[in-house]
């Protein structure tokens, strides 16, 4: 028992110490929270948005130590809506109004170390 912990411990430490280094984020958004080290990459999801829907809504939470977290839609390579700038300690809807079709949600991290939480669905416009 004392050699699967101690090994354990030491995949553990290894996976800290690489992402200590050369970045590292765990999870997959919308079904888990992502756990970033240092990371900066740009990820990209999709999402088709059918005829009964008209907007993209993401609900986003999180707790940042460092760096910043930029968020915004695209359609056909252009941008939809403003993008969204996350720092610190957040909770925010961002909410999209869109037309039916396929549509990408970008996610740029830039050097962040900590937590977040991204949960997408398209759904009815309704005001804020």
């Amino acid at each position: 028992m004392w050699k699967n912990l101690l090994l354990l411990a030491v995949i553990v430490g290894g996976v800290y110490i690489y992402g200590l280094n050369y970045g590292l984020a765990l999870g997959l958004p919308p079904f888990t929270p992502v756990y970033y080290i240092n990371h900066s990459a740009e990820i990209k999801y999709g999402v088709r948005v059918a005829g009964g829907s008209d907007a993209i809504r993401i609900r986003t939470e999180g707790n940042l130590k460092k760096g910043r977290i930029v968020m915004w839609i695209t359609h056909n390579n252009r941008k939809v809506g403003k993008p969204k700038v996350y720092r610190g300690t957040f909770r925010d809807n961002y909410k999209v109004k869109v037309d039916f079709g396929q549509y990408t949600i970008h996610i740029k991290t830039y050097d962040v170390s900590g937590t977040a939480r991204y949960d997408w669905v398209s759904t009815k416009f309704q005001g804020w």
